[in-house]
C-alpha cells in the first residue's frame, strides 16, 4: 500500500483538508497501526483506501497500481474492515459472522471465531445459532467486537484494516486476538487505527497524525527517539500508568 502525496477534504465541509500531503508505503504481509489524537484523521485513511471518497489529489496504490483504476468493487472486495461500532443484524451469530464470507465452511468460521478470541459464543445455551438482537443488543460490547473481528477474519481478504475495533477488549484479550492475527498465514495486510499506544507499539511501521499530517513514521522505539507526539502519548498512557 502506498500514499502518495495524498490531500483530501471532506466535501461540503469546511474546506480545510483532513488529509494534508500524506505520503507512506508499507509492504505485502506488514502490520501498519496508525495512531493520533481524535480528529487527526486516522479513519479518514481508511475511507480512502476503501474509496468511500475520492481524493482531491495525489495517488493511492495497492501492489503498484492506481485505486483509481482498480475500480470500487475491485478495491472493496479485496478489503475487510472491521468498524469502531459493529454492524450487527437481526439473526444468528453464525449468519452475521457468515456476513463476511457467506461460502465459508461450519470449520473455517468456527476458526475465525477462535482467532478472534470469541469462545464464548460455544458457552452461550444455542452456541452459533444463539440468536442476537438488532444491533447485538443480547450481547456486551467485547463480544459484539469479538464477533465483528471474526467476520473480518472469514472473509480472508489481503487487507484488514481494524478501526479502533478492540476499544472495548480487555488488555490481555486484546494481546492474544493480535497475537492470533499477527501468526496468520499468507500476505495479509493489517492495518489497526487506534488511540492506545499498547496497542500500536507491536506494529511493524506506525503512523502517526496530527491534525491531519503526518508528524512520524516508524518503529516503536524509533518514534521514541524522533516523534515528539508520539512519546507525549506514551507517556501519558503507559508511564502515567505504571506510576499508580
Amino acid at each position: 500500500i502506498e500514499f502518495r502525496n495524498v490531500t483530501f477534504a471532506y466535501p461540503n465541509g469546511s474546506g480545510v483538508p483532513a488529509i494534508k500531503g500524506l505520503s507512506f508505503s508499507i509492504k505485502s504481509g506488514q502490520n501498519l497501526a496508525i495512531i493520533g489524537p481524535t480528529g487527526s484523521g486516522k479513519s479518514t485513511i481508511a475511507w480512502l483506501l476503501l474509496r468511500f471518497y475520492d481524493i482531491n489529489s495525489g495517488q493511492i496504490l495497492v501492489n503498484g497500481c492506481d485505486i483509481k483504476e482498480l475500480g470500487i468493487d475491485s478495491v472493496r472486495n479485496n478489503i475487510a474492515i472491521v468498524p469502531q461500532k459493529p454492524m450487527l443484524f437481526s439473526g444468528t451469530i453464525a449468519e452475521n459472522i457468515r456476513w463476511g464470507n457467506n461460502e465459508a465452511t461450519d470449520e473455517m468460521l468456527y476458526q475465525a471465531a477462535q482467532k478472534a478470541q470469541a469462545g464464548f459464543i460455544e458457552k452461550m445455551q444455542s452456541g452459533y445459532e444463539s440468536h442476537l438482537g438488532s444491533g447485538g443488543v443480547n450481547v456486551s460490547g467485547g463480544q459484539k467486537q469479538r464477533i465483528s473481528i471474526a467476520r473480518g477474519i472469514l472473509k480472508d481478504s489481503s487487507i484488514l484494516i481494524l478501526d479502533d475495533a478492540t476499544n472495548a477488549l480487555d488488555a490481555v484479550t486484546e494481546a492474544k486476538v493480535r497475537e492470533n492475527l499477527n501468526s496468520k498465514t499468507g500476505n495479509q495486510t493489517i492495518i489497526t487505527i487506534t488511540q492506545r499506544c499498547g496497542t500500536a507499539m507491536f506494529a511493524d511501521r506506525i503512523l502517526v497524525m496530527d491534525n491531519g499530517v503526518k508528524v512520524g513514521f516508524g518503529t516503536h522505539n524509533q518514534l521514541m527517539k524522533d516523534c515528539e507526539v508520539y512519546r507525549d502519548i506514551y507517556k501519558t498512557q503507559i508511564e502515567s500508568s505504571k506510576e499508580v
